[in-house]
């Protein structure tokens, strides 16, 4: 088994909130623990609904292709074990080694990079947003063995690292660039801590000079110098940048992933898995064209809300978390599911998306300011799109509507819609 690379710095032990259990994303079972819950008569657990004695009316495991299951869910969306305490009935009963996989390993996700596997940890969990509990370097030990139990049952081929697509990315120049991108991360501001909006700019600018044609196509030996040299050059550099705002092309894509977001959201709170579900549908169309400025706001959207609340990311409490989530970003770069750039450009998209969800939350409540609370439910609500439908159409479309580079620059200009 190859090399594994994780964020030593994130910090995640869990507190038995029971949100990721109560999410409507897939709870996968492995042939080995379908049998083993069926020998157990593990449906004696089961509820139902959460007011109601425990015990399966129906198979509580949908079959799946390969003799996979899944927990079915109940008609809130929550998984069925978990009782009213926040509490996993198959931890309690038969153990904690023998919960689902899917379940011991969330909120992290094991990525096969070639030269080493990538640890990610999901910021759709509050524990990750506040940074809480052990640092995952001192779980390192634990990791590896649900990595290896990971990679028995659910086994992928080894994933290619591009800078750009096509554009394969040697290790040591990955290892280069993360560090650069941290470095400006990190650059001070005027109050004496880093200024996100500046710096990502700085980033931004750098990037776009690497995904030049010219640039990209450089011979490995070469494209390490000049990640290095200009890159060193451009984290240290005092002259200030030139103003440089986000093209019209790159807001309107960004209206794009905005929908996806909301429309998985929608269909993450959908009780019904399958049918025609017209009115959902229905919802999708008419947010499809509220994220685009037609028609007026809905609960899932509303963009004059969003723009009556004021997000400022000097806040301390706001400061926290948007440097913990860019810096977890950069520390993990490199995971092959997408080119680097685009990996980056995703995931400042997420934090655009936060950002709007955030302030139309804090409008609803009267406030003309966005709070810390609202901003790490904003976050935590735009990155569910990575479970609920990182496969699917939406999921797909992620890195394009991402715009790129643009989505660096969406936040550095301070107002994504």
């Amino acid at each position: 088994m190859g090399a594994l690379r994780l964020d030593p710095d994130q910090r995640f032990t869990c507190s038995q909130c029971g949100r990721c259990c109560r999410r409507g994303w897939d709870i996968a079972l492995t042939p080995g623990e379908v049998k083993a819950y069926r020998q157990a008569k593990a449906e004696r657990y089961y509820r139902e609904r959460e007011d109601v004695p425990e015990g399966a009316d129906a198979d509580p495991f949908e079959p799946l292709p390969g003799g996979y299951a899944r927990i079915r869910k109940r008609a809130d969306g929550a998984c069925g074990f978990l009782s009213a305490d926040n509490r996993c009935r198959i931890h309690e009963e038969l153990g904690a080694e023998h919960k689902p996989l899917t379940c011991r390993l969330f909120p992290l996700r094991f990525h096969p990079a070639e030269g080493a596997a990538v640890v990610t940890a999901s910021f759709c969990c509050p524990t990750v947003v506040k940074s809480m509990g052990a640092p995952l370097g001192a779980q390192a030990r634990d990791i590896a063995a649900l990595r290896k139990a990971w990679q028995r049952d659910y086994p992928e081929r080894e994933l290619k690292v591009e800078l750009v697509a096509g554009r394969a990315l040697p290790q040591d120049t990955l290892a280069t660039l993360r560090a650069i991108l941290r470095e400006m991360l990190d650059r001070p501001g005027s109050a004496a801590r880093p200024d996100l909006r500046a710096n990502v700019m700085r980033m931004a600018r750098f990037l776009e000079d690497l995904s030049r044609h010219r640039v990209a196509r450089l011979p490995p030996p070469r494209l390490a110098e000049y990640v290095e040299l200009t890159g060193r050059y451009a984290a240290k550099s005092e002259q200030p940048l030139p103003p440089r705002p986000p093209s019209a092309l790159g807001r309107l894509l960004f209206r794009g992933f905005l929908f996806a977001v909301v429309a998985a959201r929608e269909q993450l709170e959908d009780p019904r898995p399958s049918g025609l579900r017209l009115d959902l549908r229905w919802r999708l169309l008419r947010l499809l064209a509220h994220a685009h400025g037609v028609g007026p706001g809905l609960p899932g959207l509303d963009l004059a809300a969003a723009r009556a609340a004021e997000l400022d990311p000097s806040d301390p409490e706001i400061h926290a978390v948007a440097w913990n989530y860019l810096r977890a970003a950069v520390a993990t770069l490199g995971t092959g599911r997408r080119p680097v750039l685009d990996e980056l450009a995703v995931a400042v998209g997420f934090l655009n998306a936060a950002g709007v969800l955030a302030a139309q939350r804090a409008a609803r409540k009267g406030r003309g300011k966005v709070d810390a609370e609202s901003f790490s439910e904003g976050l935590m609500q735009a990155v569910d799109l990575t479970h609920a439908d990182s496969q699917g159409l939406l999921g797909r479309l992620l890195g394009p509507l991402s715009g790129g580079l643009e989505s660096l620059y969406l936040f550095a200009s301070g107002r994504a819609v």
